[in-house]
This record gives structure tokens, C-alpha cells and sequence, in this order.
């Protein structure tokens, strides 16, 4: 290819453990130990392992403890890094006073995290450090160093924790011994004044007494089941929030079922009183690829030449001409067989003097460039004129050129009889930065403007936690639609007509000393029950080799209405690009129409992106101004899975205390994208975001103003074109 640019147990029960540790020979999928345990992480019941799921693994799933109910997501985000959010509703504590919050029971949000020190070998166990509850409230604090070592189909851990995971003992820190700090005991929530609710809690990591905790888990020759019994050294008399439980042993056990891959069914007892259960749901994003697209039209057929045309011109020969009436009738007979593959042809060019045809094409259905390509190739053998030798695909999105690729059309030849590969396609082909401007072509205007779309469909607007109750949903339907009215200019709207909700029973009203730029959220959801979502136009060009500019004015979502530019140089084949934006906008009434509050502000940023050589990350730093006129930096990362999913997560710090700010002292949320196409029988480049915020409040806000530049160009990343480059056969 040329990419051209411009460019605690018993001492028994510890012996024996350490034995297994020092003799038990390595197996090769220690990842059959993958259980979740009570609280989501990979582990035994209350206790965690070293041991990770497989790459790419993402589960929900519940658990019931008493006193605690609890949901959980887990995502195994890097093989050596595994992530936990949990939601726990502590049953036998009130949320508040009674006056505040009725009768609901205390609900607590807390994020965890594992990471892999030591990959298991032949002579050493798997190790692995997490922290159990960081930037949540404390309640569940814990922190731990744990070893795992398999022998056959036995798999034994041992480790060492901090909080809740060595509450019952007194041995000392060893930290202790690098600095006093680390002797401190980590005090109970209830009159903790370490951290602000939310906060990092950073002062808390490793703290206090530690204690030995550790397991065993047997897979028996029944098919799917597994023993799982562990060494708990949590104190449940001197819990949290002032809770007492009573303990009558530290030893735990459960039976857990996997009836298929991914699903696991817990039945245990702790505490030597307590009856328990545990159901988790899993996924792989970097295995599934969605269901098989038997809804997309058939693969064209490629079209072979005489065995007499040679396989290279003759660059002395003069090529023989094409007719106007032969370029015509092949620019027919392209545009059909192009929108029976959904892709809507825009411009054609014939070099006869380079045997070559430039296609530029739009398309919504493909999120792989190289099906594209591949597809629009095996039409092109099949209506070019037989001395055309290269196949240029140039594809076009909101109106800018996002790639050009050229492919040799007797490679698709020799692919369809079985003498290539789709990697030696490659080899043969060229890829070039896209260029700005409008196509030179000898065929132009070939899309027909102004074109309408719409699509309707049931949404679901919803506050989870809170003084009010813990959830409150709206079921209602959404009518989108959008207008092109050329090349470069489109507008786009969605109304929400609501079907049933239950605000009525929101009443708490923001207590922020900002701006209330977000923490009316309540005053929105309860007004707005059928709304204007989003009603905008957006301006897109390229007035430069790889700058693209946008300019967007109208209701940009539920809380703003106003005008936006953005600017994005995105050098081609280079991992980074940097945009510019800058905004006014003016906060919305709460019934969502037309009404205007008070409020407005202009907001700014520079944001460079960065595309990291490992394990497809995409990361990005904003720095500017926020709604709540406080200045600060957005860091996000999201990982690209093999299906097109991203799983990412970011945090906001601004000039704002994290007194001022309240509760979660900053910005923090987790998110996941997901492509609709995983989920239906038809390809499609449409997806949902699903973002979790903690908490909702005003620090560190930005507003959505337009189409995103970085997304929508995002299909000419070269990274991409080459990872996907096999589906240039599909």
C-alpha cells in the first residue's frame, strides 16, 4: 500500500496456600476463573482474585447481601485493567430525614478498578492491586494486593487488604513503614471529613490495619458449575453508617452456574447466617460482531474481463478514447447499481490517459470504509469501460471529502477467481489525503438536492437516585427529521411527545451557588414532558487541505438554544488533530419550545485529539471556558472495539472549589457508544450514546452545538481503513 500525505485464614490454611503457590504448574486459560463476585469484579464472593475476564468483557449483572441490594456494570476495558460501577441500596439505613426524602432507604454510588502487576507464569502466581471504592463515599473502602495460582482445575488466591476487606484485623500496615500517614485508620463515613462525598478520596488509599483474606474455586467435572469458598476478614459488626451485623463466621461459600458464556447464576452464604445471590450478564464487545446482516443487499458480482487484456497498459500506447455517449451511459448504469447498495453517487471523473475513474460517493450504510470500496470496485468492473484500469472511491460525508482510496480493477479480478488476498489488495492500492473544495469532475451535481429524511421511534428520558426517589423515567416518542439542502447545508429536528412518566414526584429543587446551567434538570424533566430536542442547521465545508469548518445556529438540545462555529485541522495519516470552537448560547424554558430564560454565555475551546498505537484508544484534552462561566480541562479516553463500540470515560476539573461545586467536588462520567448495526440485520452508521453521570451539577458543563468535525470525518482515519481492510471482500 502507499499512504501518500500531505502528510486472614488459618497458619494451615496460609501454608498451604503458599505451597500451592510455589509448586502448582501453569495452566493456559486461567481465564476460566473469571466468576464475578458479590460487588462485580472478577473474585469469589466478597473477595477479590487476580484473574480478569477475557479482553473486551462487559457485564451487568446484580447481587442480593442483605442488608445490600446492589446493580453493577464491569468492563474489562485493557486485558490488565478491569472497571466496576456500582449502585447499592443499603435497606436497613434512610436516605435522610423524613421530611426530606419519605421513606426511601440510602442509596450509594461507588467506582472501582483492578490491575494486572503480574501475568501468571511457570513459577510465579498472578498478581493483581485494586481499590474496591474510589471517588464514591467510603462506605464500601477498600483496597487490596491479591496473588492467584491455578492447579488444574483448582484455582487458589491469596491477598492482602486494607477497609473493609481487613476491618477484623490488627495487623499492621507495612506502608507504615514508608510514612506515618498510611498508620492512619480510615475512619467510618459517618464522620469521615477525608473527602468530599464524590471526591477522589486519595487520602484513604492503603490506610489503617491490614488484613489476610483469600479463597478457593473448583471447577467439578459437572458442566458449568463451580465451588467457590473464601476467608472474609471484613468486620460486619463495625460497618459503615453505623451498621451492625452480626457475623457468626468469616468463612463464605457459593455455588455459581454459567449456563452459557457470559452468564453466571450465584447462590451463596455468608456469614455463616445469610443467604445470598448473585446474577451477571456478559458480552464481549471485541468477539461479538453483531448479527449477521442477512437485510443488506447481496454482494455484486465482479465482472471479468478477456483473458487477452493485459494486466498492465502500455504507458506509450495511447489509451483509446471514451465517447461522451460511453462516459454517460456508464455514470447511468453506476448511479443505479450504487443505490442498490444504498450509496448515492455524487461525481465522476474518466482519466483515459491514466486508465483511471474517480467515483465520489455518499453513503449512511457502511461504517467500514473498506466495504465501501469494495463493493463500489465490484460495480465498477462491471460498468467501466474495459481500458480503465484503476478504481479511485472517494467518499463524501456532510459535505467534505473524508478519503480517497484507488484499487487496481484487476486485483478484484483475480479476487474473485481466487489468486489474491484482500491484504495484497492493499499492497496495490493508494491511499491519499481527501481535498477540499468541491469535486473536479467532468460529471457533477449527480445527488439531488433538497433531500428529506425521517425516523421515528420510542425513547426514554430518566433521573436514577436522588432525595426524591431512587428512579423517575418518561416513556415517550421521538420524530426526527432533516433536510439537505445542498452538499454543505442541512437542518435537523427532534420533537419527544411523552407517552407516561412519573415526574410528578420530583420536588427537590437545585441547592447550587453557580449558575444553574444543568441542576435544573428536575425543573426540565417535569416541564418538558413534550418537547423540542433539538432544532438546528448546520454549515460544513473544507476551505483548506485537511481543515474542516463548521458553523451551527437553532435549539442545539434541551437547555440551549444559539450559534456555534468550530474549526478542526486534521493532518492526514497523523495521529492527532486539534480543534477550535467557540459558542453563544442561551439557556431554554423548561417546557422546551421556544422561550428563552434569562441566562447566556459565551463558552470556548481548544481541544487536541489524539489516537494512542495501543489497543485502539482515542484520547482528547479540552481546555477553556464553561457554561457556568468557570474555566478549566476536559480529559477523556474511550477504547474502539472490534464492533464499533467505545467505552470511555472523562473527567472535568475547573476553577470552581469542590466546596462551590457540591457533592462529586468535579465533573466525572462514564459512557459507551454503541452502533445500531450490532443489533439488527441490516448495516447502518447510526449508534446511541449512553452517558452516566454521578451526579448532576453546574461546574465543568458544556453544551452540545452542532455536529461534531472530529466524528464526522472520522471514517478517513487511516488506522481504520487498514484494521478493516479484510471487509473489502464482504
Amino acid at each position: 500500500m502507499k499512504a501518500v500525505s500531505g502528510v486472614g485464614s488459618s497458619i494451615a490454611g496460609k501454608r498451604l496456600l503458599l505451597a500451592v503457590f510455589g509448586c502448582a504448574s501453569v495452566a493456559a486459560h486461567a481465564e476460566l476463573f473469571d466468576t464475578p463476585n458479590d460487588v462485580g469484579s472478577v473474585g469469589l464472593l466478597q473477595t477479590p482474585t487476580a484473574r480478569f475476564a477475557d479482553d473486551g468483557e462487559f457485564r451487568v449483572g446484580i447481587s442480593h447481601v442483605l442488608p445490600y441490594n446492589q446493580a453493577h456494570f464491569t468492563a474489562q476495558a485493557l486485558p490488565w485493567f478491569e472497571t466496576t460501577f456500582r449502585y447499592t441500596d443499603v435497606t436497613n439505613v434512610p436516605y435522610g430525614p423524613e421530611s426530606f426524602s419519605g421513606k426511601q432507604t440510602y442509596k450509594d454510588r461507588s467506582f472501582g478498578f483492578k490491575m494486572r502487576l503480574l501475568q501468571e507464569g511457570e513459577y510465579w502466581p498472578a498478581v493483581a492491586l485494586g481499590v474496591q471504592d474510589f471517588g464514591g463515599t467510603g462506605v464500601f473502602d477498600a483496597e487490596y494486593l491479591v496473588a492467584s495460582r491455578r492447579y488444574y482445575d483448582v484455582d487458589f488466591s491469596l491477598g492482602l487488604g486494607w477497609g473493609r476487606l481487613g476491618a477484623a484485623s490488627r495487623l499492621h500496615n507495612p506502608l507504615g513503614l514508608i510514612s506515618a500517614h498510611f498508620n492512619q485508620a480510615q475512619l467510618d463515613i459517618a464522620g469521615s471529613t477525608t473527602t468530599t462525598p464524590g471526591g477522589a478520596g486519595l487520602g484513604r488509599l492503603f490506610t489503617g490495619t491490614v488484613g489476610p483474606f483469600g479463597g478457593v474455586q473448583w471447577h467439578t467435572p459437572i458442566p458449568g458449575v463451580s465451588v467457590v469458598i473464601e476467608y472474609d476478614e471484613n468486620d460486619y459488626q463495625h460497618e459503615a453508617l453505623g451498621i451492625r451485623l452480626p457475623q457468626k463466621s468469616h468463612i463464605n461459600g457459593k455455588l455459581d452456574y454459567e449456563p452459557w458464556s457470559g452468564t453466571h447464576l450465584g447462590l451463596g452464604y455468608e456469614r455463616g447466617d445469610t443467604l445470598t445471590f448473585n446474577v451477571d450478564f456478559g458480552v464481549n464487545f471485541e468477539k461479538f460482531r453483531g448479527i449477521p446482516k442477512l437485510a443488506d443487499p447481496p454482494l455484486p458480482p465482479v465482472k471479468l474481463r478477456d483473458e487477452t487484456t493485459p494486466d498492465e497498459p502500455d504507458a506509450a500506447e495511447a489509451p483509446p478514447d471514451i465517447s461522451q455517449a460511453q462516459q454517460q451511459q456508464t455514470v447511468e448504469q453506476l448511479r443505479t447499481e450504487l443505490m442498490a447498495q444504498s450509496f448515492n453517487l455524487v461525481a465522476v471523473n474518466f482519466n483515459a490517459s491514466a486508465h483511471e475513474i474517480e467515483v465520489w460517493l455518499r453513503q449512511d450504510r457502511y461504517n467500514n470504509p473498506s466495504q465501501v470500496v469494495g463493493r463500489t470496485a465490484r460495480i465498477l468492473t462491471a460498468t467501466a469501460p474495459e481500458q480503465i484500469e484503476r478504481f479511485t472511491v472517494i467518499n463524501r460525508d456532510e459535505g467534505v471529502e473524508t478519503y480517497r482510496i484507488t484499487v487496481q480493477r484487476r486485483d478484484f479480478e483475480k479476487l474473485a477467481t481466487g489468486q489474491i488476498s484482500p491484504e495484497e489488495i492493499l499492497l496495490n492500492s493508494e491511499i491519499v489525503a481527501p481535498k477540499p473544495g468541491e469535486p473536479e469532475a467532468s460529471f457533477r451535481n449527480l445527488d439531488h438536492y433538497p433531500r428529506f429524511g425521517y425516523d421515528m421511534g420510542p425513547g426514554v428520558r430518566q433521573q436514577i437516585g436522588g432525595p426524591d426517589g431512587f428512579y423517575f423515567g418518561q416513556l415517550l416518542w421521538h420524530f426526527n427529521g432533516d433536510v439537505a439542502v445542498s452538499d454543505h447545508l442541512s437542518f435537523s429536528g427532534e420533537l419527544g411527545i411523552n407517552i407516561i412518566n412519573n415526574f410528578d414526584g420530583l420536588t427537590q429543587p437545585s441547592n447550587s451557588s453557580l449558575p444553574h446551567v444543568r441542576s435544573d434538570i428536575v425543573q426540565y424533566l417535569k416541564h418538558g414532558q413534550n418537547s423540542i430536542d433539538q432544532l438546528e442547521t448546520d454549515y460544513i465545508w473544507s476551505p483548506a487541505n485537511e481543515v474542516y469548518a463548521r458553523f451551527s445556529a437553532g435549539i442545539f438540545e434541551d437547555m440551549y438554544s444559539g450559534i456555534a462555529s468550530e474549526l478542526l485541522y486534521r493532518p492526514f495519516g497523523k495521529r492527532w488533530a486539534v480543534g477550535f470552537d467557540v459558542n453563544h448560547v442561551w439557556q431554554r424554558a423548561f417546557d422546551e419550545r421556544f422561550d428563552l430564560l434569562g441566562y447566556n454565555v459565551t463558552t470556548g475551546f481548544v481541544t487536541l485529539y489524539y489516537d494512542f498505537p495501543i489497543y485502539n484508544l482515542i484520547g482528547s484534552v479540552s481546555v477553556g471556558r464553561y457554561l457556568a462561566r468557570d474555566r478549566g480541562a476536559t480529559v477523556n479516553l474511550g477504547r474502539h472495539f472490534s464492533d464499533g463500540v467505545v467505552v470511555g470515560a472523562f473527567v472535568t476539573k475547573t476553577n470552581v472549589s469542590a466546596a462551590q461545586f457540591g457533592e462529586g467536588s468535579f465533573d466525572k462520567g462514564i459512557y459507551i457508544v454503541i452502533p445500531f448495526d450490532v443489533f439488527f440485520t441490516e448495516s447502518s452508521r447510526e449508534n446511541g450514546t449512553l452517558v452516566y453521570r454521578p451526579l448532576t451539577r453546574d461546574g465543568g458543563q458544556r453544551a452540545r452545538d452542532g455536529k461534531d468535525l472530529f466524528s464526522a470525518t472520522g471514517s478517513g482515519d487511516l488506522g481504520h481503513i487498514n484494521e478493516s481492510w479484510p471487509e473489502v471482500a464482504h
